[in-house]
């Protein structure tokens, strides 16, 4: 580690060294990234008692983990979840794609891999808090959007069990990423350069057509017809799986002005395809809500807050009416584009404090 003149004091205070953080032990999870790396490095630079736990899930967990470790001085553990992660994420993937779905695998993951067996395990082994390196912020005690713009990371957290939230640490929630990568170079994380993870785990990057047809045996690639919204046939596709909602180019037909795909129809194993405009949309129905500012779905009958329907949404303002165990989400300044059955909405409040999350149904 360099001479702290170097950093700004903005970083600084990650490398403050406090009396009473002794004797605190954290379990770092770790995946052997620079955002993990990082917050094992400042942790011990605190003085928390700290050790590292990475996840095998899939596929052999990443070497880096262990080798940060043993540049830390620190145990580090392996924790094996490759069943629970077959079970309740690889399966629900293919599922939901198969239902003419677009499945949120990291919520998934999230709720009950990283945050359920991993934080249990964590603790188990007697540490006080669970610190991983999400772009997030805890305020007053609850999930809150963190300052980097292009990783609001809440997003994907929002299907945690809130009576987990306070084993849980985020040390570099109010950074963003080119500052996490200048303060793991001044700090001599191996892994300080180390490019971004890809966006779903378990897929190699572009394979998802033969990842799905070969975990379905086949069955994804079903041929069937692309018709407008009166059923006129326009075309075929290849199977719906490999299309997305809001998606023009690639649809193989030829049309006088410009269509999207619309949603997919399961039954008939069709692709409907319309205008932009009709991509556009001013309410949706929401479902398996997961709460956190209220105890009750009856808190929320009526509420009007604000709503993220993919992670890089912007903020769109809304108001919601319990309809049985689901709710209608009306958008009341603007439509939204491409709603995605599948994914997942969360509501925050002005603060950008999440106050539930769920996932669209239609």
């Amino acid at each position: 580690m360099g001479n702290t003149n170097n950093i700004t004091d903005e970083l600084k205070k990650y490398l403050e060294f406090k009396e009473e953080n002794k004797g605190k032990k954290i379990g770092v999870a770790m995946s052997g990234g620079v955002d993990s790396s990082t917050v094992a490095y400042i942790l011990k630079q605190q003085g928390y008692d700290i050790f590292g736990v990475t996840m095998k899930t899939f596929k052999d967990e990443d070497s880096d983990a262990k080798k940060v470790c043993d540049d830390l001085g620190i145990e580090h553990y392996v924790l094996d979840v490759r069943d629970e992660f077959r079970e309740k994420v690889m399966d629900y993937f293919v599922n939901e794609y198969m239902n003419g779905r677009t499945p949120n695998p990291c919520m998934v993951c999230n709720r009950h891999i990283k945050f359920g067996k991993l934080l249990d395990f964590i603790i188990e082994k007697g540490a006080d808090f669970m610190a991983t390196g999400h772009y997030t912020r805890l305020k007053k005690g609850f999930l809150s959007v963190g300052d980097d713009a292009n990783k609001d990371q809440v997003y994907f957290l929002s299907q945690i069990k809130k009576e987990k939230l306070s084993k849980i640490m985020f040390p570099v929630g109010d950074l963003e990423k080119p500052k996490l990568r200048e303060l793991a170079k001044f700090l001599g994380v191996r892994v300080y350069s180390k490019k971004d993870s890809q966006e779903i785990c378990f897929v190699d990057d572009g394979k998802l057509k033969e990842f799905l047809i070969e975990k379905t045996q086949g069955e994804a690639e079903k041929v069937g017809n692309i018709v407008d919204k009166t059923g006129k046939i326009l075309g075929k596709h290849k199977g719906f799986s490999f299309y997305t909602i809001g998606q023009r180019k690639g649809l193989g037909i030829s049309t006088e002005e410009p269509l999207y795909v619309l949603e997919f129809d399961k039954k008939t194993n069709s692709i409907i395809v319309g205008s932009n405009e009709d991509l556009q949309k001013d309410e949706l129905i929401a479902t398996n809500l997961n709460l956190f500012l209220v105890n009750s779905i009856e808190n929320l009958d009526g509420l009007e807050c604000f709503a993220k329907t993919r992670s890089r949404d912007i903020l769109h303002k809304c108001v919601l009416t319990k309809i049985g165990d689901k709710f209608k989400v009306k958008f009341i300044e603007n439509k939204v584009r491409a709603v995605t059955p599948g994914q997942g909405i969360v509501f925050y409040n002005a603060e950008g404090i999440v106050i539930a999350g769920g996932f669209i149904e239609k």
